[in-house]
């Protein structure tokens, strides 16, 4: 039997990995990394003492009328994809907005390898995700039409 020596995952670990995949990362104060993308920001919150988390928040909010389309959009979408999981919820104003999110299994710590592959796929992944969810909820009026 062999072991292998990993080092703790690290926020400056998880700046390297963004780097890696080639986009700025945005650091915050909060232990947050953030990329931002067009019209899409996703995250990764690295807590001392707590697993890292992937979240991203789907930048459309949804009238409530549209709760069981929505409701089977996530289903078949989180039975059908490893990451992210999909949750929805109900705004302050009762509009419904949709939460992207993925736990890192990286507990007692991952090679730079295992960091720079699971950092990349959860940002693809993301992205790939607020794709199918625009195609699954078409925007009727979208704010960026051609003049």
């Amino acid at each position: 039997m062999s072991t292998t020596d990993t080092l703790p995952v690290t926020l400056d670990r998880v700046i390297e990995a963004v780097e890696a995949v080639g986009l700025i990362p945005f650091v915050s104060n909060t232990g947050q990394v953030a990329a931002i993308l067009p019209n899409r920001t996703v995250r990764i919150a690295v807590p001392e003492g707590h697993p890292a988390q992937g979240v991203a928040d789907y930048p459309r909010f949804f009238d409530p009328s549209h709760a069981d389309q929505i409701a089977s959009v996530v289903r078949r979408l989180n039975a059908s994809t490893y990451l992210p999981k999909i949750t929805s919820g109900t705004t302050e104003t009762g509009a419904i907005a949709l939460h992207l999110q993925h736990t890192f299994n990286w507990v007692v710590g991952a090679t730079d390898a295992q960091v720079h592959a699971e950092v990349s796929q959860f940002i693809m992944a993301a992205d790939a995700m607020m794709h199918q969810l625009a195609t699954m909820l078409p925007d009727k009026w979208p704010p960026d039409g051609p003049n």
